[in-house]
C-alpha cells in the first residue's frame, strides 16, 4: 500500500529508501508516506494523508461535504488504519472511491462493524454514513492497493483533555543556565544496533553534563526485523523483557528507531502505538524518543549529495510524517525526533569536501574513518558526534560546554568541531 504517492517515479524513488535505511541491516528499511497536518475543529490535529507531490486530489471535499462541517479527512490508496479520533457529537463518514472493492469500518464504544462496502466496480463513487455515536472511533479501510479514496468525518472533534488542578508538573529534564543540576530520565532504548552505541554511551555523556539521575535500560535485538518496534512485540521473549521494564512503571523516556519491514504502508508501523500504548498504561507521563539513523551500505551512494538527498527525503518525507501521525494520535505525549542520521550526513559531506582531517577513510577498522564496515556501523567520530545528538535533543544542554569529564575530553580532541555540529543540528529540529 503506497498513501498519496500516486507519481510514479516518486513511488520507485522511496521504493529505493525503503530498502537501504540503515535500521533495516536487512533489505526492507525505511519509512512511511508524505502528509500534511491541517488545523481543524476542536483542539485536536488531524493528519490528512496526501502528497505535497501530487498537484490535485481524485476528489473534491468541498462538493461532497455540500456545506457540512468537517473535523477530520483522509486520502490515500490501498488498505490503511487511520487511527484514532474523539468525536464531540454524532458524526457521519463521507467515503469517495475511484473503484471497488472497499470496506470501511470502525470501532468505538458499540464494537467493531464495517460502516460501508463498496462491490467491486469502476468509476468514482460516494456515500455518506448515517449518524454514527460521539465519543472515541478507530477508523479503518480495507482494500486494493490501486483503490483511491477519500473518508471525511463530518461534525467537531473533542477537545484534548485538560490538566487535573492536582497535577503535579513533570520536572523538566533540562539544565540550567547557571550550570544548576537538571532531572535525568530513567530511559529505555529498544532496537537494533544502529541505535545501540548512543544508548550505551547517553549515560556517560549525561553523568557528565550535570544531569542528575539518568538511567538506561536496553533490550537489544540484532537486525531491522529483529530489533523494530514490530519485531520485538512479536517476540515474545523480547516482549516479557520489555514489558517487564515497563511494568515497574518508572520509565518515563522509551526510545523506539526506525523501521518496519513495509515502511511506505502507514499500517505497518502499528507496532510503534502498541509499545505507546502499553507504556503510557504503565506511566501516563512517558515520553518518547523515535531516533531515525543514517542510511545503511553506505559505499552504495556514490558521494555524499546522493547519500544527504536520499536521507532528507527519508527524514522530512517519511519519517516526520509518522511522528506527526503520533503527536495527532496521542495529543499530550511527548515524541521527540531524534535524527542521529544527520551526523553521518555531515561527517561525509565534510569528508568529501576535505575538511573532515580526523577521518582518512570513509570505512575502515582502524578508528580513523565515519563507518567501520561496509553495513555502516559507526566509527568513532559517528559514535560521539552521535553521542552528542543525542544529549542535546534529549536533554536541553550547552553543547559547547557539555560533556565535560572523560566525554569532553575525547571530544576535544577532534579536530573537527563536533559540538559545533551537534549543536546545529539540535537547534533545526529544536526550529521545527
Amino acid at each position: 500500500m503506497l498513501i498519496a504517492l500516486k507519481n510514479f517515479l516518486v513511488s520507485i524513488s522511496l521504493a529505493v529508501l525503503a530498502v537501504s535505511c540503515a535500521g533495516g541491516l536487512e533489505s526492507g528499511d525505511s519509512l512511511a508516506t508524505d502528509t500534511t497536518v491541517e488545523s481543524i475543529s476542536g483542539s485536536q490535529e488531524v493528519t490528512t494523508t496526501t502528497s505535497e507531490l501530487v498537484s490535485e486530489s481524485l476528489f473534491s471535499l468541498e462538493a461532497l461535504a455540500d456545506g457540512q462541517s468537517i473535523a477530520a479527512s483522509f486520502e490515500g490508496s490501498g488498505s490503511a488504519d487511520l487511527g484514532s479520533l474523539s468525536v464531540a457529537a454524532e458524526y457521519t463518514l463521507i467515503i469517495a472511491s475511484n473503484n471497488g472493492p472497499l470496506k470501511v469500518a470502525i470501532e468505538d464504544s458499540d464494537g467493531s462493524r464495517v460502516v460501508y462496502e463498496r462491490p467491486t466496480g469502476t468509476g468514482t463513487g460516494s456515500h455518506q454514513t448515517g449518524e454514527l455515536p460521539q465519543g472515541n472511533v478507530t477508523i479503518s479501510v480495507e482494500t486494493a492497493e490501486e483503490v483511491a479514496w477519500l473518508v471525511a468525518v463530518t461534525g467537531q472533534l473533542a477537545p484534548g483533555p485538560e490538566p487535573s488542578e492536582d497535577t503535579t508538573p513533570a520536572t523538566p529534564k533540562t539544565v540550567t543556565e547557571t550550570g544548576a543540576p537538571g532531572s535525568g530520565y530513567n530511559t529505555l532504548y529498544i532496537g537494533h544496533s544502529f541505535g545501540l552505541p548512543f544508548a550505551e554511551r547517553i549515560e556517560d555523556f549525561a553523568n557528565n553534563s550535570e544531569i542528575d539521575g539518568h538511567v538506561q535500560n536496553i533490550v537489544f535485538r540484532g537486525g531491522n526485523t529483529n530489533g523494530n518496534a514490530e519485531g520485538l512485540w512479536n517476540d515474545e521473549t523480547a516482549r516479557a523483557e520489555i514489558q517487564a521494564i515497563l511494568d515497574q512503571g518508572q520509565t518515563d523516556l522509551l526510545i523506539m528507531i526506525c523501521c518496519p519491514n513495509d515502511p511506505r504502508n502507514p499500517a505497518a508501523y502499528w507496532g510503534i502505538p502498541k509499545w505507546v500504548d502499553y507504556a503510557l498504561a504503565q506511566n501516563p507521563e512517558t515520553k518518547f524518543g523515535l531516533a531515525l539513523p543514517w542510511l545503511a551500505s553506505p559505499e552504495q551512494y556514490p558521494d555524499a549529495e546522493t547519500f544527504s538527498n536520499n536521507w532528507n527525503m527519508l527524514h522530512e518525507r517519511l519519517w516526520l510524517t509518522v511522528i506527526t501521525n503520533l503527536r495527532s494520535r496521542y495529543p499530550g505525549t511527548e515524541f521527540l525526533d531524534i535524527p542521529h542520521g544527520a551526523a553521518a550526513v555531515e561527517l561525509r559531506n565534510r569528508f568529501e569536501a576535505g575538511t573532515l582531517n580526523d577521518v582518512s577513510t570513509l570505512i575502515g577498522s582502524d578508528g580513523a574513518a565515519i563507518f567501520r564496515d561496509e553495513q555502516g556501523h559507526p566509527d568513532n567520530i559517528l559514535h560521539d558526534l552521535g553521542t552528542l545528538v543525542w544529549l542535546g535533543l534529549i536533554y536541553d544542554v550547552d553543547l559547547s560546554i557539555y560533556p565535560t569529564g572523560d566525554p569532553g575530553n575525547r571530544i576535544s580532541r577532534y579536530e573537527t568541531d563536533l559540538r559545533e555540529i551537534a549543536q546545529l543540528i539540535v537547534n533545526e529540529e529544536r526550529e521545527r
